[in-house]
């Protein structure tokens, strides 16, 4: 472990559209040193080549879905701390300087998460998955905008790699069951960026995952009853 550094993980398939800019506001973090792993998922496009920049790690593996990106980036993650950097997501300069902060003076929390606003894609139409009232928003407890420390993803495991959609939110739900306490500041953690090709567009399945991670939520809550 290297101590106050944060290994941010960036898990990335056919990124190359909004990769950099996801890059730069990683890179651009200020009074936190980074790590920045880039897992590219089987990409075809110009994901590889677009994360090949100084400070960057990349590593390639064959298409294996973004739970096993995301795993395969914790695997090498050395930092006392993992954030996750979705490659089509931007950061502001000084999150990370606020959310290590928090948890220097917050040691029983494990977690803390930030604001997070929503905004579409300059020059793109608002998809049909996104309501217009969302659009600009600012909203608390988005799963994106978890620093957690390493020590619990040591504890609680990685993402389950069987679920196609909502492995953040099956994950916070495991931590929460296991008794990790997260905290939240009140500042911007989390520029999350609209178009027409979110993972959140599968609305189907994404409410078929969500009931699966609640019903495994309740069956841990109740065998620890």
């Amino acid at each position: 472990m290297t101590t106050g550094v944060v290994s941010v993980i960036v898990p990335a398939y056919q990124a190359e559209r909004f990769l950099g800019q996801a890059l730069d506001s990683a890179l651009a973090q200020e009074g936190v040193p980074v790590e920045v792993i880039v897992v590219d998922d089987g990409s075809t496009d110009r994901t590889a080549e677009i994360a090949t920049r100084p400070g960057v790690r990349l590593v390639q593996q064959h298409n294996r879905g973004i739970a096993a990106a995301r795993n395969a980036g914790l695997a090498l993650a050395t930092g006392e701390f993992v954030a996750i950097l979705d490659a089509d997501d931007l950061w502001p300069t000084d999150r990370l300087l606020h959310q290590v902060g928090y948890l220097r003076t917050h040691p029983e929390c494990g977690i803390v998460m930030g604001l997070t606003e929503i905004f579409l894609n300059p020059g793109d139409k608002r998809p049909k998955h996104w309501p217009h009232v969302l659009e600009g928003q600012t909203i608390p407890h988005h799963a994106s905008s978890v620093l957690a420390r390493r020590k619990v993803f040591e504890m609680v495991g990685g993402f389950d790699e069987s679920l196609r959609l909502c492995e953040d939110i099956d994950w916070l739900a495991r931590a929460k069951d296991a008794g990790v306490r997260a905290g939240s500041i009140d500042r911007l953690a989390l520029r999350y960026r609209i178009h027409a090709t979110n993972t959140t567009s599968d609305t189907r399945g994404i409410q078929t995952n969500l009931l699966r991670v609640l019903r495994a939520s309740i069956q841990r809550q109740r065998a620890g009853a």
